[in-house]
Parts: structure tokens; C-alpha cells; sequence
């Protein structure tokens, strides 16, 4: 077998892993049709709907917190209350939390957690204010999205119409108020994250939820120890959702999308975050997360472009290129129809940046410390975390709650 024969079996090769990342941007397009598919149109009467406890832990003052947390307040549903959960009465999202519990003083209340006992601090904070109480409904949720009116008829619309239904779950968009990097993170957010979860949604039962909104029945979530249970590991969501899976729920994913708003940051947060996301993932499904690495066309097509070249078989390297671009088209497609938020000729240099922090990312997932609000951790076999820092370690008392 001579060099050109060798060369242009490996431009093979590497052409067919990158027509597998192609077939897999064409499985994220079946799932966000299916998902939108499923979307119910009925209309629940006032009287029909639950009370629903919703508990937002805070932490810092994000980007537009205040238009953030008035879109939770001014929920077109009758009954539910807001508990907005910090662990320091020197927050600085206090000041805005007090002014709105003063405007909506039958929805709003602060709840202050003073001490800890767990390495996961936000979960350590919901598990404070959820503990003793017997809410029918439990709904997450982060600070720093945005939702529509109707938000939260559309999550309990699932729960209510079956009771094997323990929790339900959102994806959530980057729409980015920025300039390059704001408009990074959100790519990064929608033609990657959102296609991988789109394809998992399509293939296998959901068992894990996604943070940013996780809607419990609180018969499921009394049912595997509380929220508690969750306070030393990192990818809470991930194991909520498989221990409430685990009990015989089900886990449904609504077809309601709800909005991070995405300011500029520095590009060495966005790879930080990027790597930190993609070691808990790996720590969790270190095969899955291994083998995604070859639905990632990128390298694979410039591969077979240069070694369509060098073989002296330019088949190869037109055929890598026409595949790179339907990839391309594909993605920005997905992005434009199903979560409105279409890519542009303007969004080539944020685009080529993103397959680059792509990679960083993947090769960075393989290592298992982790930089998380401030202290560093080891995700540990399983999941949990072990502070490193002497500051972070866990205290033997459980946390005061202080309301307001």
C-alpha cells in the first residue's frame, strides 16, 4: 500500500465521522420537531390549577435581575408564591428582592440561609426552605432567565394530566446583549447544548432534569429523601432527576423555552464555564461524553480537506467541505426555527471561535477539578463534590433560615 493509498483510506475515514456529525444534526432537528409536537394547546381553568411553591436561589445581582425576577412575579397563574433564598444578608440582590416582596407582598418573601452543611450551596439553600413543608408542587428555578406570561400554566400543564409525571424540565436559549462574547455564549448554548439534548430527548428516557427549571411533584421528591440528598453534589439536576426516575417517574421535557439573557464577559470565564460543564458531564457518562467527541465535524472536516490534498484526491476535500457546509446549515436552521434565534453572515468569526472553544473544552473535560462560584472542587466517583479550599468545607450543623 503506498502513501497516496494510506492517505486517502484515512481522508475516508475521517469523511465518515464527519458525515456522523451531520447525521446527528439531523436527529437534533427530528427531536425539536417531536418536542414541538407535542405541544397541547388546552387551556386549564383558574380553578383546576394548584398552588405552586416556587423557590429562586440567588446569589449576586445578575445582568437585568430585576426584569428577570418581575417575569416569575407576573405569571398569568392564580396561585403560587416566590421564595427568593440567599446565604448572606449582605447579598447584592437583597436591596431589589425587598423592593419587589414590598410591591407583591402576597407572592414575594425573602429567606436568608446563614449556615451550610453541604458543599453545593444553592441546593443547600432550597434544600433550608423546602424542608418540613408539604407543598404539592415544587418548582426551581434560576435567577438569571426570563420567561413569558404563561410560563408556568405551560410546565404544570404535563404533571397535572398524569401522575406518573414526578418532574417536569425546560431548555433554555442564549440571547446574547452584547457584543462577541455575549454572542458566544449563547452559540455556544444553542447549537451545541440544545442539539445534544435534543437528540438525548429523541433516542432515551429522560432521566435528568435541566437547572434552570425543574418542576417536582412533592410526593416525588418527599419520596427520595428530600432536597437534602443533593447538597454535596454538583450536577444536582442530573441526579434529581435519575433518583426521582429511579422511583418510577417519569420525567417529561416541556416544549416551553426560557431565556438566558447573555452579557459580554471575559473570553477566559466562557472556556472556564465551558470546561467546568463538560467535566461534570463527563463525570457522569464518561462513555457518552467520550464518544461525542465524533459528532463534532469540525476537526474532522478540516482533516479531510488537507488529507484530500495531500492524497492527490481532491473527492475527499470537496466532499468534507459540501458536508461542513450542511452541517452549518443544518445547525443554523435548528437555531432559526426552533429557537428563533437565527445566525447570520455576521456570525462567521463568533462561529469559528466556537468550534475552538469546542475542542478546548472536549480536551478539558478530562480532568476533575473544578472552579464553581468561587472555591474550588474535586467531583469525586458518582458525582459528589470535595471542597478543596479549607473555607468551603462543610460545617456539622444544619442551616438557620432567617425569613423576611
Amino acid at each position: 500500500m503506498t502513501l497516496a493509498d494510506i492517505l486517502t483510506l484515512t481522508g475516508d475515514c475521517s469523511i465518515s465521522i464527519t458525515a456522523l456529525g451531520v447525521t446527528f444534526d439531523g436527529l437534533a432537528l427530528y427531536g425539536a420537531d417531536r418536542l414541538l409536537r407535542s405541544r397541547k394547546e388546552t387551556w386549564i381553568p383558574d380553578g383546576v390549577l394548584p398552588p405552586v411553591l416556587m423557590i429562586k436561589p440567588v446569589r449576586g445581582l445578575d445582568h437585568g435581575a430585576r426584569e428577570n425576577y418581575l417575569s416569575f412575579i407576573e405569571q398569568n397563574y392564580p396561585r403560587f408564591s416566590i421564595v427568593f433564598t440567599v446565604d448572606s444578608p449582605d447579598d447584592a440582590s437583597i436591596g431589589v428582592i425587598r423592593e419587589l416582596e414590598a410591591l407583591y407582598p402576597d407572592k414575594v418573601s425573602l429567606a436568608i440561609v446563614s449556615e451550610r452543611s453541604g458543599a453545593n450551596k444553592k441546593m443547600n439553600k432550597v434544600a433550608s426552605v423546602a424542608r418540613d413543608r408539604n407543598d404539592p408542587y415544587i418548582l426551581l428555578n434560576d435567577s438569571d432567565i426570563r420567561v413569558g406570561p404563561n410560563y408556568l400554566r405551560e410546565i404544570v400543564a404535563p404533571i397535572l394530566s398524569d401522575t406518573t409525571v414526578g418532574a417536569v424540565t425546560c431548555l433554555q436559549r442564549g440571547t446574547p446583549e452584547g457584543g462577541f462574547s455575549s454572542r458566544l455564549s449563547a452559540m455556544l448554548l444553542n447549537s451545541e447544548m440544545i442539539p445534544q439534548a435534543l437528540v438525548a430527548y429523541l433516542l432515551m428516557p429522560l432521566t435528568y432534569l435541566y437547572g434552570p427549571t425543574m418542576l417536582f411533584r412533592g410526593e416525588a421528591i418527599r419520596a427520595i429523601g428530600g432536597f437534602d440528598v443533593m447538597k454535596d453534589y454538583l450536577a444536582d439536576d442530573y441526579h434529581l432527576g435519575r433518583l426521582i426516575h429511579e422511583k418510577g417517574f417519569r420525567i417529561v421535557l416541556s416544549p416551553t423555552l426560557i431565556d438566558a439573557h447573555i452579557r459580554d464577559e471575559p473570553l477566559s470565564s466562557i472556556v472556564a464555564h465551558e470546561i467546568r460543564w463538560a467535566r461534570t458531564y463527563s463525570s457522569l457518562r464518561p462513555w457518552g461524553y467520550s464518544l461525542s467527541f465524533f459528532v463534532r465535524p469540525f476537526l474532522f472536516a478540516v482533516l479531510s480537506l488537507i488529507l484530500g490534498v495531500a492524497s492527490g484526491n481532491p473527492a475527499i476535500s470537496v466532499g468534507a467541505a459540501g458536508l461542513y457546509v450542511l452541517h452549518l446549515a443544518l445547525v443554523s436552521y435548528l437555531t432559526g426555527q426552533f429557537l428563533d434565534r437565527p445566525m447570520t453572515h455576521r456570525d462567521g468569526g463568533v462561529w469559528l471561535m466556537r468550534e475552538l472553544v469546542s475542542i478546548i473544552s472536549y480536551f478539558g473535560s478530562f480532568g476533575r477539578r473544578v472552579f464553581w462560584r468561587g472555591h474550588r472542587y474535586r467531583i469525586l466517583p458518582g458525582g459528589a463534590l470535595m471542597p478543596l479550599d479549607p473555607v468551603s468545607s462543610p460545617g456539622n450543623t444544619l442551616p438557620k433560615t432567617h425569613r423576611t
